[in-house]
């Protein structure tokens, strides 16, 4: 049937029209799309940067990051408290220095001037070794300090002590108690006389026989030369040459 002209433009307008609205929902939705990807990839790209910030204070600043650090500053304060009480000192015990340490060192830093042993080697003081004159060599030192490795008078150890006596007689000894001891004859302790060799037994010191349990000696280190008791049984009697009485 022929339908009127009028019915049908507007049929035709009518398409039209749903064409035009079809169109711009087409249009309109691939740039939604598109639109929702960059809003999407941007705030992955934002959340994967973000860490990095913290690695730049400056950034981190500029970009209103920073913290106030007074929160975390207490919790450092106490972890280092905690660190420091784990640790204990211990000062030591120690027993105050006496005036004659200082002397000690004083002495050792001045020079002797005077006699050597090589000096009495060449030239003895003493022509006859005697217990008198034993004696009085030996007492003339007391009072010098103890030095390790001392043979003056500005300081002596034990063998260095006897090395010295004994080179006021003209005898030669090395300053060592083993290789003294080594030069000696042994002799019995009832035969001893003022002027023999007092060694203990593990070599380990020596001093000047003075008779009635009694020897010349430097003793140790912040002692001097003295006239003391033997302190032990464990120790014999050497003579290097015969003793006139």
């Amino acid at each position: 049937m022929n339908q009127p002209a009028g019915n049908q433009l507007s049929r035709k307008a009518l398409r039209q029209a749903r064409s035009r609205k079809s169109v711009k929902v087409s249009i309109k939705a691939p740039e939604l799309r598109r639109v929702l990807t960059m809003v999407v990839a941007s705030g992955l790209m934002a959340t994967t940067a973000l860490p990095s910030y913290g690695y730049d204070p400056e950034v981190t600043a500029l970009t209103g990051m920073a913290r106030d650090h007074s929160v975390q500053a207490p919790k450092l304060q106490e972890l280092s408290v905690a660190i420091g009480s784990e640790v204990e000192f211990t000062r030591g015990e120690f027993t105050p220095a006496d005036a004659e340490d200082f002397e000690v060192t004083i002495r050792r830093n001045r020079v002797y001037t005077g006699p050597t042993f090589e000096d009495y080697l060449a030239k003895p003081r003493f022509t006859t070794v005697t217990s008198g004159s034993v004696m009085k060599a030996a007492a003339e030192l007391v009072g010098v300090p103890y030095v390790f490795g001392g043979e003056t008078p500005l300081g002596f150890d034990c063998s260095g002590y006897v090395m010295f006596v004994y080179s006021q007689f003209g005898v030669a000894l090395p300053h060592s108690v083993y290789q003294q001891s080594k030069l000696a004859k042994k002799i019995k302790l009832e035969d001893a006389v003022p002027g023999d060799i007092v060694v203990f037994n593990d070599y380990s010191h020596n001093g000047i026989y003075a008779g009635n349990g009694n020897f010349y000696h430097a003793p140790q280190p912040g002692d001097r030369v003295k006239l003391a008791p033997i302190f032990t049984e464990r120790y014999h009697i050497v003579r290097f040459v015969d003793i006139v009485d």
